[in-house]
């Protein structure tokens, strides 16, 4: 799927167009093979962040679970975690949910009908939520790429032999991600939001292992002049320590629609049960010489990657909890601002629960 050598000024990054269909089945001969399609879209004005994925199921490949949420302004988190069968390789779809490729690499349309339950991060954060009063979603979303993709690995010798080891497990084979400005509207029950802004997309294609996972950091967002940047980093093992010598350091940066190698110096890590108005800073070094990006979190919502297995399969992961082994996982929206130019755009971010406060 990903190009042998990325083309950084093209908005396929030198990849065919197939490469960015779904597949309708999995390669002859594998075993757990897998294949995820995401999208993340912030409204400039911050009505709402949203998340949005579709995941093959890697024991029954035609089938896609969806999960999503929706963080708006006063506070409330709306979540849904489901599964479908009617993906096709240009639609690919859950229960609820459809992306439609209109032009690969350039062009996508997001559509959901259904439920969400009605929760607040600090709900999430008290623990595995119950079932508990729902409203109807529905969202159409214009989605155009604005930046060529970052294909995970490519990018230096480093993380090229990087990706051989407990990164790729975790990256879970070949993947992808790209900025994009987004447009369209969101209707909660009666209540309508016409959204402009920018998110990110991903797909990946492969076979996962989250066992021995160490937690993470990604951060990405796409500025109005256009510039932007992007940053993924695991730590070496699931210790403090680990963040120093990180098993996987990639990034880029964007200027003048061209995307830029970065090692990254410093980012947003996942502390304690951060809420809005964390701040931070990330910093990247390209050729382009240093960038400092400050960071202010503005919206969050919880859920929990649960390494293992005895857990249970096909697990409904909102919330925090779980074993000491397991990670829960801080993802929303940030401000960013770079040199004086601020935007809304995504953060992620993973810990083990044994290296985060009481709650």
């Amino acid at each position: 799927m990903l190009a042998a050598t990325p083309d950084f000024t093209r908005l396929d990054g030198g990849m065919a167009p197939e490469d960015d269909y779904a597949l309708a089945e999995p390669p002859p001969g594998t075993v757990g093979y897998g294949e995820n399609q995401a999208f993340w879209f912030f409204d400039k004005d911050g009505k709402v962040s949203s998340y949005n994925h579709l995941d093959a199921i890697q024991d029954y490949f035609q089938l896609r679970t969806e999960r999503h949420w929706l963080a708006l302004n006063d506070g409330r988190v709306l979540y849904n975690y489901t599964d479908g069968w009617r993906s096709t390789p240009r639609k690919p779809s859950g229960a609820n949910m459809e992306f439609e490729c209109l032009e690969p690499f350039r062009h996508w349309r997001l559509d959901y009908t259904g439920t969400m339950r009605i929760s607040s991060a600090e709900e999430l954060l008290r623990g595995r939520p119950v079932e508990g009063p729902r409203a109807i979603v529905r969202f159409h979303i214009d989605v155009e790429m604005a930046a060529p993709p970052w294909q995970q690995g490519k990018h230096s010798a480093a993380s090229a032999e990087a990706i051989k080891g407990d990164s790729g497990r975790f990256i879970g084979g070949e993947r992808y991600e790209q900025l994009h400005r987004m447009k369209g509207w969101v209707k909660i029950d009666n209540e309508h939001m016409d959204i402009e802004g920018i998110g990110v997309r991903t797909h990946r294609r492969g076979t996962r292992d989250m066992a021995r996972w160490h937690g993470h950091v990604w951060q990405t967002a796409i500025f109005p002049s256009g510039r932007g940047f992007g940053l993924d980093v695991m730590p070496s093992d699931d210790t403090r320590a680990g963040r120093a010598t990180p098993v996987f350091n990639e990034g880029y940066v964007i200027e003048n629609g061209r995307m830029y190698p970065a090692e990254v110096l410093e980012c947003v890590w996942l502390d304690d049960y951060s809420r809005t108005g964390t701040k931070g800073r990330v910093r990247l070094r390209s050729e382009l010489g240093e960038a400092s990006i400050d960071c202010e979190v503005t919206a969050t919502v919880w859920r929990t990657i649960h390494t293992d297995p005895a857990q249970g399969r096909y697990l409904r992961g909102f919330g925090v909890w779980g074993d000491p082994g397991d990670y829960p996982m801080n993802q929303g929206a940030a401000r960013y601002t770079w040199d004086g130019e601020t935007v809304l755009g995504h953060i992620e971010r993973s810990t083990a629960l044994t290296h985060l406060p009481a709650r």
